[in-house]
């Protein structure tokens, strides 16, 4: 589809959408440009938010008071919890405009799958021979990215198409993970490079370009959108957590005013971003913000 036909069908209705979200959503916390809204699944031990469409419906997971994990769903501050058929834990991490969700959840003897589900109906995910899956991200195309551990221990990234499953790793890098992939098919995630250090990646066709924030030491993209723009976290040299919103290459750092510290996960295509922080006493909470 022609790129510029592909922003204005995203565009459009998501203008509309901002004026609902700026008048349903409260300003609670401003940090310089960035205003932040923070926002927790009602009667859940810790949220986290990881990622939101262009409708701005908004995909995550929750821990309930007897330490289960659930998926849930954030239609404008209507919240649906999501429950994989027979799982222990779920986890719904990825959210197209079509609505479909993606995401891991646990079986009853501790294995890891992914999961899809469209029109309100889960499918298993696994890449062939895995022991592990997780499906991370998705878009309109229904493409979906993520990882998996093969028979060896490894860990690898996938893109699954039609039914496909496909297998690619940053060059000269392990532990390649991908989160996020947008409707041009750009792909974001993190690798390993040869010290052990973890950076940031984005792909666009077969070419990789490693990211890493100012001032960080390590690095993940967690979630990017049609114009461009990367969200995800570092942390510094002292060790401490930080968001980041990259606008083609001009770095933005994301601090939930107060935390402990702070990951950015999921960004629209107007710049509405999600994400969650800790508090000062170690519980998860998540947030909606905009620039």
């Amino acid at each position: 589809m022609n790129h510029v036909i592909r922003l204005f069908r995203c565009i459009l209705p998501v203008v509309v959408l901002s004026v609902l979200l700026l008048a349903n959503i409260p300003a609670q916390a401003q940090r310089g440009s960035i205003t932040f809204t923070q926002i927790n699944v009602p009667g859940s031990a810790s949220t986290e938010l990881d990622g939101i469409n262009n409708r701005g419906e908004i995909a995550g997971y929750f821990v309930d008071q007897s330490g289960k994990q659930h998926g849930v769903i954030d239609q404008n501050g209507v919240f649906t919890q999501l429950d994989f058929p027979g799982a222990t834990g779920t986890k719904t991490v990825g959210i197209n405009d079509l609505g479909d969700l993606v995401g891991v959840f646990t079986d009853s003897s501790g294995v890891q799958h992914g999961l899809f589900r469209e029109a309100g109906r889960f499918t298993q995910l696994d890449f062939p021979e895995a022991t592990a899956t997780q499906a991370l991200g998705i878009n309109d195309e229904r493409q979906i990215v993520g990882s998996f551990v093969d028979a060896s221990g490894h860990i690898h990234s996938f893109l699954e198409s039609l039914g496909v499953f496909t297998q690619f790793d940053f060059p000269g890098g392990t532990n390649t993970i991908s989160y996020g992939i947008n409707d041009y098919g750009e792909i974001a995630g993190s690798f390993v490079d040869a010290t052990g250090i973890q950076h940031a990646f984005r792909k666009q066709g077969g070419t990789f370009t490693e990211i890493n924030p100012p001032g960080s030491v390590t690095s993940v993209v967690f979630g990017l959108n049609l114009l461009g723009n990367l969200v995800g976290s570092f942390t510094d040299a002292a060790g401490n957590g930080h968001g980041f919103f990259d606008q083609v290459g001009s770095f933005l750092r994301v601090d939930f005013p107060g935390a402990a510290s702070t990951d950015a996960n999921g960004v629209n295509a107007l710049g509405f971003f999600v994400g969650d922080f800790f508090d000062a006493s170690g519980v998860e909470h998540g947030y909606i913000a905009v620039r």
